[in-house]
């Protein structure tokens, strides 16, 4: 909301109405499910809504709220912001709407006609609160189908969240894992548009992939790229001071020994399965499988850099890259 009402008043046309259009396109009843005029009677009901950015706030104005009365999906009255945002979540497409957003968003698939009217009944059942409908997702049948399951591409937040608790190691200094998630594409606080990030194979690129690759030598062996710092700071040399910051940095990096036992530390066929185990859930296809074994045969002691080294190529296949 904070972002919304932000790049609201930044706009030169009345902000408002954008603002209520948005909300019901983008959040509650999808495209087609509203007039242009129940868009400028929410419009004159946001009347008073603003952002104090030095704060950070949301902050209500009732000096310049409009106090006459609105028309909104056939109703009248004296409306305010929230009432225009009940009456959103009162129409019948919202309940359908929003759960088919949150089901693509962590299934990431839309999800089938069926499945969004019992999920939209749920969330009504449950007075239009998150948890029931949640919960009724999570543990539904569906949510654990071929198709869900290891098909939705990690977010630049949830592939750096996942690692670092995989890797059981603590996170990055701010400035590390701002300029990690940035480089993964997700600017952390400033989605390109009010809707957020598009997500899913959005996620991927030739820029991004390779990034990924070598955020994870960041993870497992402590050393920050230096292309980590780009575009950090407000002017060229100040981004070159953050580069140099960062490329300096050491953050640590993960020991073997915590995370694998001593017989998968010195087993090949057991630190394999190890592997697999514990950064996939899954197991490697066989080219994958025979490329990381022909890693762990080539000459040399199987120490702690060699597992480590084997963790990276791992967490380079394209299978890591999903949840």
């Amino acid at each position: 909301m904070l972002i919304w009402l932000d790049q609201a008043q930044s706009r030169k046309e009345h902000p408002n109405e954008n603002f209520a259009r948005e909300v019901m396109e983008l959040f509650a009843l999808g495209e087609g499910n509203y007039t242009e005029k129940d868009v400028a009677e929410a419009a004159r009901a946001l009347t008073g809504w603003s952002y104090d950015r030095p704060a950070q706030e949301f902050i209500f104005r009732p000096f310049i709220h409009d106090n006459g009365l609105k028309t909104v999906f056939g109703q009248t009255g004296n409306f305010r912001g929230e009432d225009v945002l009940a009456l959103l979540v009162a129409q019948p497409q919202a309940a359908r709407f929003i759960v088919a957003k949150l089901w693509n968003f962590f299934a990431g698939e839309a999800p089938s006609d069926a499945l969004a009217g019992a999920l939209a009944a749920e969330f009504r059942r449950g007075g239009n609160n998150f948890k029931p409908v949640l919960r009724t997702m999570f543990r539904s049948e569906e949510f654990y189908s071929s198709s869900v399951i290891r098909n939705q591409v990690k977010s630049p937040v949830q592939w750096l969240v996942g690692s670092v608790r995989i890797l059981e190691r603590e996170l990055p200094p701010p400035l590390v894992c701002f300029a990690l998630t940035r480089n993964l594409g997700q600017d952390l606080f400033a989605p390109p548009n009010v809707k957020g990030w598009d997500g899913g194979l959005s996620w991927i690129t030739t820029n991004t992939l390779l990034a990924r690759y070598n955020q994870a030598a960041t993870l497992l062996q402590g050393e920050v790229a230096p292309v980590a710092g780009a575009g950090l700071g407000q002017g060229p040399n100040q981004n070159q001071a953050i580069a140099r910051r960062l490329q300096n940095l050491r953050i640590g990096g993960v020991d073997a020994e915590k995370l694998f036992t001593e017989t998968e530390r010195m087993d090949k066929e057991a630190l394999v399965a190890a592997l697999e185990r514990r950064l996939l859930s899954a197991r490697l296809n066989p080219r994958q499988e025979k490329a990381l074994r022909d890693f762990l045969d080539a000459p040399g002691p199987l120490d702690n850099g060699r597992i480590v080294n084997a963790m990276r190529l791992v967490m380079s296949t394209p299978e890591y890259q999903l949840a």
